[in-house]
This record gives structure tokens, sequence and C-alpha cells, in this order.
């Protein structure tokens, strides 16, 4: 791992995974700035973007991103792997951070 993703990785990723997460789900901050834990269903092409369409895992729900059209999904960014990261949007805007969090478990730290 080099400096510059050791870097990254303690910028964009302050804290670790949620264990109790299953697989494809992720918190997220609703509309009404509400965390959520949700589960990704969908990918959804957005001009020349991918987004996500995500549903509530407790109510099964579909959870709106809030932008322009009601069918946009939500961007990688605004996918969070815990709770704390996602309350304080510690990697907004940046969508790179899944493979951050792949190297930072691969080197175990």
């Amino acid at each position: 791992m080099t400096d510059r993703q050791r870097q990254l990785i303690s910028y964009y990723l302050p804290h670790p995974r949620d264990p109790k997460l299953g697989f494809n789900e992720y918190y997220v901050r609703d509309v009404a700035d509400r965390i959520r834990k949700v589960e990704v269903r969908e990918i959804l092409p957005y001009d020349n973007e991918t987004t996500y369409g995500v549903y509530e895992v407790s109510s099964g729900r579909r959870i709106d991103a809030g932008y322009s059209s009601p069918w946009v999904g939500f961007r990688k960014y605004a996918l969070y792997d815990n709770k704390e990261d996602c309350r304080d949007q510690s990697h907004l805007l940046y969508d790179g951070w899944e493979e951050l969090r792949e190297l930072q478990e691969k080197e175990g730290q």
C-alpha cells in the first residue's frame, strides 16, 4: 500500500465496516436527513454515471435519493458501510471508497 493510499484511507474511512451489514447492505441519508439501513437492489444508469436503487431493510420500501428525478438512485459516494461515517458524510463525493476499504481490509489495518 502506498503512502497516498494510507492517507486516503485515514481521511475517507475513519471507522471500520459495520459487521452487522449483510450482502449489498449499506447506510444512506434520506431526504429528511435520517440514516437508513438499506439494500442495493437496482443499478440505474443516469447520464454518464451509475446510481443505485436502494430499499430500506426493515420495510422493503424504496428510498428516494432526492435528486431531480424520482428514478435516479444514490451515487456510490452516498452509500456507507457504517453509521458513523454516514452521519459525518466522511467520503462525500468520493466514489472510490469501496476499493480503499478492500485494500484496507486486505492489508489488515
